[in-house]
């Protein structure tokens, strides 16, 4: 397990993270997926985020930074009790990245 000093802070900073290590066949892949298909990435990319990324194990600030996007101003009520949704978030985002930077 990465240190805590070292887990990304922001969506932003997980998404580039992701990209950054993702090889151009993986890019591809995620750019011919549809938004209601992403789902497809929950057991593999997924687990790696709920794990590299300390979802559950303490990392604060990203699992709150996800619960906002997530949850919008009811954030409070869902905060720190779903790393499968945070993951969710972060799958996302970078889809989105990716299909911006096409």
């Amino acid at each position: 397990m990465p240190k805590k000093s070292h887990w990304p802070k922001t969506i932003k900073n997980a998404t580039e993270r992701i990209i950054a290590q993702m090889s151009e066949e993986d890019k591809r892949t995620f750019l011919v997926t549809k938004k209601d298909e992403l789902a497809k990435f929950n057991f593999g990319l997924g687990v790696y985020i709920r794990n590299k990324f300390g979802l559950v194990d303490g990392n604060d600030a990203l699992m709150k930074a996800c619960a906002l996007t997530q949850y919008g101003e009811t954030y409070n009520i869902f905060y720190g009790d779903n790393p499968d949704g945070a993951a969710e978030v972060i799958i996302e985002a970078v889809w989105n990245e990716l299909k911006s930077a096409a």
